[in-house]
């Protein structure tokens, strides 16, 4: 009987320690570089005026931040939350590809709205110049010389008479 308890308190002991340890093998686990440049390339460096990604910034807070990176994904965070907390701390200028909400919604889709605009526009614009090229084709086609004779004519005694 003594066996029985100590060996259930050993099994209790065993659940209760794997429940702590589980979540700890993610911490000790080594990020690759692919898996670094993933969030690294969303992500602009302040180091090099936000005009390079962390991932090619060579300055030594680039640095610093790949490393802050490197130990939030070696504690499991996703990188959602990671871009997150860097749009949090710096605003939404440090992404290299603006959220897709509000007013960066629009200018996502500005450049597809715009292209549909002027397809539309040269549609108008060569239905317009077909037909107006049609009617002047039309037109002197209907005129006949013997009519187009007496309105001469007649436009002249007008002149005449003036």
């Amino acid at each position: 009987m003594n066996k029985n308890k100590i060996y259930k308190k050993s099994v209790y002991l065993f659940l209760v320690l794997s429940l702590f340890l589980i979540p700890g093998f993610s911490h000790g686990r080594e990020i690759s570089r692919m898996e670094l440049e993933e969030v690294t390339n969303l992500i602009m460096s302040p180091g090099c005026n936000y005009i390079y990604t962390l991932t090619n910034c060579p300055s030594a807070q680039a640095a610093q931040m790949k490393e802050l990176i490197r130990d939030r994904l070696k504690k499991g965070e996703s990188r959602e939350s990671i871009i997150a907390y860097f749009e949090d701390v710096y605003g939404p200028k440090i992404l290299a590809q603006p959220s897709k909400k509000g007013f960066y919604l629009i200018a996502w889709w500005f450049p597809y709205f715009l292209l549909l605009d002027v397809f539309i526009l040269a549609g108008i614009f060569l239905f317009l110049w077909r037909k107006r090229s049609r009617s002047k084709d039309i037109l002197s086609e209907d005129i006949n010389p013997e009519m187009e004779t007496l309105l001469e004519d007649e436009v002249r005694r007008e002149r005449d008479d003036e």
